[in-house]
């Protein structure tokens, strides 16, 4: 097994729930062996931690439950509440890793008909962002612990629109810009859209 191979088991890793399941024991053997890896485990745990916490509080529509449930009868004892619950978390969940998996799956390629562009704004964790809304000073500690880990980083420009910022094809930027999570600055990149979803490359980064 190589890092990246125990790398890309331990992303879906939950902490303790999951130590006595098969598919993470030799990643995580080997992650007790290899320094780097295990820091970024503690660190990607912490921030998966800060996320589901966040996700338990989420308050979901009181109409959800009769969309869910409408049509299905359910054999045992409705607790409207946590399937309300439940439902919630599934729908944030779900939607964060598609996300998530979008992104991976387009880092690499190439930026077609960019246009460079200046923008100025917050940068941002974006798995946090995108799941509960956290932001501003009070998210910063989380924020760069999840974009030091891997976790996808934006910005949000002055007038409210959102940028996924990705590196030159092959390079992260998340090294470069966690000192910056939570403030304010401002980034020179190449601008593009794909399904929808805003990307700046970043070229220049200044700090306000």
């Amino acid at each position: 097994m190589t890092t990246s191979e125990a790398k890309q088991k331990l992303l879906l890793y939950r902490g303790p729930i999951d130590d006595s399941d098969p598919q993470f024991r030799a990643a995580l053997d080997y992650a007790k062996g290899d320094p780097e890896l295990g820091q970024w485990l503690r660190q990607q745990t912490e921030c998966y931690d800060a996320i589901r916490t966040k996700l338990r509080g989420i308050e979901p529509p009181l109409e959800l439950s009769d969309k869910i449930v409408r049509r299905r009868p359910i054999p045992f004892h409705r607790d409207w509440s946590r399937i309300v619950q439940l439902a919630a978390v599934i729908l944030v969940s779900a939607t964060v890793t598609a996300l998530l998996m979008k992104w991976s799956e387009r880092r690499h390629g190439s930026v077609a008909g960019a246009q460079e562009i200046v923008v100025t704004g917050e940068v941002l964790d974006m798995t946090c962002y995108i799941a509960s809304n956290l932001s501003g000073p009070d998210h910063a500690e989380c924020a760069r612990v999840c974009i030091r880990s891997g976790e996808p980083a934006g910005i949000k420009a002055q007038d409210g629109k959102v940028y996924l910022l990705t590196g030159e094809p092959g390079h992260s930027i998340n090294a470069e810009v966690a000192e910056y999570a939570a403030k304010t600055v401002t980034i020179k990149g190449r601008q593009s859209v794909r399904d929808g979803f805003a990307q700046l490359q970043v070229e220049e980064i200044r700090k306000l």
